[in-house]
């Protein structure tokens, strides 16, 4: 299965300079308070929160010691004179494209226009768009909504149109032909930031080449449901807010994967996405199924063989055969954080490593050699399972229920039953023991391993 990323994917610049915003207050010391999450993204908030940071439904919720920053959707004017009156200090990180279309909504209001809004009412953005305008307003989702309205009383009083920033552009266009048929004093303004435009048009472009379409961003995010709409029209698609919405089965008798994520979406989030992506290829295939594959151009989810060429502190690096660079970071060498690179492999070492990233345009290729160990792991799980082999491996933790051990690499989850111990028995004494067990359950799309010291003991 081959994955394709979208080029466009991740924070736009409105949403990365909000971010950034809040981040450098925190590091400055300031007490911040947002006006409602700053983000329609709940990991990203949740962080933020973490650090200190209040999400306030309103101005009376913003204690005196803190500092506003107005969230990246803005906020209706009345919302500035209120904070005004509070005295409080403000940091408006409202996107530029909507202050844009606020600018607007004043002028129209000021016009004696009556302001049109492409858009969801429900909306922050749309509703802080009509707080900034005293006139007549009307907001329409569709084509049909914008037929239905019964337009201004008086034919000569002018129109003014706009678009909520990440409004479907197909809709947008089709009521801008409207509007220019319809009324000939209507002023129509292009407020979908470029963004958007660019996100719409790369998956309609990438949906139309993938089996499947995976879209990730918040399931309440208005850009992100967009994505999955345009893409919708092509092929399969769906939506994950994190790497723990995957579903295995979308995956079945797939080829190729088109990934593309929301204006809100941070990169940490995405990357995790993809490496879980590129996981379940792995568990779907075995060792030998993985090697045969590598014959074929790299990317990301392929095994590539090749010769250790540098060993530094922190990496190696690998001559696979192509115009890459090779490089495995330590941290993907092994699972022991106090191994060293020159103690597990040496120059002119031909060693067997698995695709994480490929860079084409600098040139490198991110490889791990502990990922590829692991399938082969789980290949010796899974067969012991089966075998009634009895393994070796440390206890490393105790907890709900039972201890961990670590068996090759693999977390071997071991009820408290199952230990060996006396019935309310103090197991975290075990913390550092070297066990024998048997493994009884093996679930890989689940990555759970479920092991018994008891049976070993017993035999």
């Amino acid at each position: 299965m081959n994955i394709i990323k979208a080029k466009t994917a991740g924070f736009c610049f409105g949403v990365d300079r909000g971010v950034k915003m809040t981040y450098d207050l925190l590091e400055k010391g300031h007490k911040v308070a947002t006006l409602g999450p700053l983000i329609h993204n709940d990991q990203l908030v949740a962080d933020l929160e973490a650090k200190g940071v209040i999400t306030a439904a309103n101005v009376d919720d913003v204690p005196d010691d803190y500092e506003v920053v107005i969230r990246c959707h803005g906020v209706p004017e009345t919302i500035y004179d209120k904070i005004n009156t509070r005295r409080l200090v403000c940091h408006d990180a409202t996107c530029p494209f909507v202050s844009k279309i606020h600018k607007i909504a004043r002028e129209a209001s000021e016009k004696g226009a009556v302001l049109l809004v492409a858009g969801d009412k429900n909306h922050p953005e749309v509703q802080g768009i009509i707080g900034h305008t005293r006139g007549e307003s009307y907001v329409f989702g569709s084509l049909d909504e914008l037929k239905a309205w019964q337009g201004p009383e008086k034919p000569e009083k002018p129109v003014y149109a706009v678009a909520q920033t990440t409004f479907q552009v197909t809709k947008w266009l089709e009521c801008s032909a409207f509007l220019k048929k319809s009324y000939t004093n209507a002023l129509i303004f292009d407020t979908i930031c470029n963004a958007t435009w660019a996100r719409q048009q790369e998956a309609e472009d990438l949906s139309q080449k993938c089996d499947l379409m995976v879209v990730i961003g918040g399931h309440h995010s208005s850009n992100t449901q967009k994505l999955v709409q345009v893409a919708a029209r092509h092929t399969k698609a769906v939506s994950v807010e994190t790497a723990a919405d995957l579903d295995p089965e979308w995956f079945k008798g797939v080829q190729t994967v088109g990934v593309t994520a929301g204006a809100s979406t941070p990169s940490p989030i995405i990357e995790e996405v993809l490496n879980s992506m590129s996981e379940e290829i792995r568990d779907d295939m075995s060792f030998e199924e993985m090697i045969e594959a590598s014959m074929k151009p790299i990317f990301g989810g392929k095994v590539v063989k090749g010769v250790v060429t540098s060993i530094s502190q922190n990496e190696i690096q690998v001559d696979i055969g192509t115009k890459h660079t090779g490089f495995v970071k330590l941290s993907e060498l092994s699972d022991d954080p106090s191994a060293k690179p020159e103690d597990i492999v040496k120059i002119g070492d031909e060693i067997e490593t698995y695709i994480v990233r490929v860079n084409d345009v600098e040139g490198y290729a991110e490889l791990s050699k502990k990922r590829l160990d692991a399938v082969k792991v789980w290949e010796d799980i899974a067969e012991a399972c089966e075998n009634k082999t009895t393994l070796e491996g440390k206890v490393t933790e105790e907890n709900k229920g039972g201890i961990v051990v670590n068996v090759k690499g693999v977390r071997v989850f071991v009820p408290a039953s199952q230990s060996g111990q006396p019935r309310g028995a103090d197991l975290s004494q075990m913390i550092g023991q070297t066990v024998s067990l048997r493994i009884t359950e093996v679930n890989r799309a689940r990555r759970r391993v479920v092991g018994s010291i008891r049976a070993v003991q017993y035999e």
